[in-house]
């Protein structure tokens, strides 16, 4: 058992499979908005991530990839414009979404998403190292908002957070 899947079950008190399908969802929904080849050194150094990956595909590839979209709509148009940091902050939010559904479908409840997460974006910095996974946030601007939420809990939360811009 990896690293990540067994932290995964002892943190979370999951089984591990559902402790690789908490990780497949949030590295299958963080490679599909990502540019080609950013997870390859992660999946390089954790071959089985490749396989996690996988198997949460299928479910993401219909729940996770109008992302964008979403976040456009939620601002009033299709485009971010300059709201390009609250453009990150929405697409949290909906990426939040895609991967709580997609645990519940596992038969994990939704409170234990805010756990998850942040031990999968630990995994993900550790196998990228700082500089690279810095690059990687840059490129995906949701993870940029799920990263600095991991960083700085003192916002209350990213529903909090969401909560004061309405």
């Amino acid at each position: 058992m990896s690293d990540l899947i067994g932290n995964l079950v002892s943190t979370l008190g999951v089984s591990p499979a559902q402790a690789e399908g908490t990780a497949g969802t949030v590295l299958g929904l963080i490679q599909q908005h990502a540019p080609a080849g950013s997870l390859d050194s992660v999946v390089q150094k954790e071959p089985a991530a490749q396989g996690w990956i996988d198997r949460a595909a299928p479910a993401l590839t219909s729940q996770g990839s109008g992302l964008g979209g979403l976040a456009g709509s939620l601002l009033g148009g299709g485009g971010l414009g300059g709201l390009g940091g609250l453009g990150g902050l929405v697409q949290g939010a909906a990426a939040i979404q895609v991967v709580t559904t997609q645990l519940e479908k596992l038969g994990i409840p939704s409170s234990v998403t805010a756990q998850a997460i942040p031990l999968v974006l630990s995994f993900l910095q550790s196998k990228l190292g700082n500089q690279s996974f810095s690059l990687l946030t840059s490129k995906v601007p949701f993870l940029q908002e799920l990263a600095q939420h991991q960083q700085s809990p003192v916002a209350g939360g990213l529903a909090g957070a969401l909560g004061k811009l309405f």
